[in-house]
């Protein structure tokens, strides 16, 4: 168990990767109508691996060898559909709302981890990954379209980003970080290039600034969270995640003009509530075990 002090750190480190994917979100909210999404998860993917090799390699972190080139390249491709999916909702919903939705990760890692990892889930965390996720329905059902594949978009990211997770997690017991990180990126840079090939158009300088810092973001935003949960305790720096909302409003409202609807925020409260809830129940559980 980390020291309180070393909890602080770990939660500032979080804070900062909430920042950081403001930033990042921003930068592909604003290449709308400019950049495809699928593009800019090409230039992602391709600029991301050259910045994890230029940090891992004088770390020693890092190792070209595996045993599970499976299990990364499964991971690999379903990140492909999560950042495609993650970067599309980012281009077509407001900042807020995207948001809301993306923060039912969590809830759906929970629900995988019983077939994927073996672990058992209580009645009551049972209950709250339920409410959490009629959180994510009061943020769709509520908005003033017909339910589409747009309104949907973020929780086929958020299915995709808790696989993403929890393999990461089966990895994580045989591989380094710095690897483990590494044949992501370049998976991905693979993976999404077919697509970007198909809806390519030649950045202008202004976008190649932003696609340039998208990727740097994204592949900080990495790096931060893995210090901030090496630091702290998962249950205690976890929630600092939320932070994210405050940042995502804050630029959607300065930035682009939006302004989050009740729906967004009710939701997203309903959401951060259950998933805080889980955390919560873990740690009392842990608490007892030890």
């Amino acid at each position: 168990m980390a020291s309180p002090e070393n909890n602080l750190r770990g939660a500032v480190w979080i804070v900062g990767a909430a920042a950081v994917a403001t930033v990042m979100s921003a930068g592909v909210h604003e290449l709308a109508g400019a950049i495809h999404s699928a593009q800019i998860v090409f230039v992602r993917g391709a600029i991301g691996s050259l910045m994890i090799l230029a940090v891992t390699l004088p770390q020693n972190d890092f190792t070209f060898r595996t045993g599970r080139l499976k299990l990364h390249i499964l991971r690999g491709v379903i990140g492909v559909v999560a950042i495609n999916f993650g970067f599309y909702s980012l281009q077509i919903l407001p900042l807020a709302t995207v948001t809301a939705l993306f923060f039912t990760t969590p809830l759906f890692v929970t629900a995988f981890s019983i077939p994927l990892l073996k672990e058992k889930l209580g009645i009551r965390r049972m209950s709250a990954s339920v409410v959490g996720f009629f959180g994510a329905v009061v943020v769709i059902g509520y908005l003033p379209d017909p339910i589409s594949i747009k309104w949907l978009a973020p929780i086929f990211a958020s299915v995709a980003f808790a696989l993403v997770l929890i393999l990461g997690k089966k990895l994580s017991t045989t591989e380094s970080p710095g690897t483990i990180v590494f044949y992501f990126a370049v998976i991905l840079g693979i993976g999404s290039l077919p697509p970007a090939i198909v809806v390519w158009e030649t950045p202008e300088f202004k976008e190649w600034l932003l696609l340039i810092l998208v990727a740097a973001m994204s592949s900080l935003r990495n790096y931060l969270d893995v210090r901030g949960y090496a630091i702290g305790d998962a249950q205690f720096v976890a929630p600092f995640l939320y932070t994210r909302i405050i940042f995502m409003v804050t630029a959607g409202y300065f930035i682009f003009d939006e302004i989050p609807t009740k729906s967004a925020l009710g939701g997203a409260t309903v959401i951060i509530l259950s998933t805080l809830y889980i955390l919560h129940r873990e740690m009392r559980v842990r608490t007892q075990q030890g």
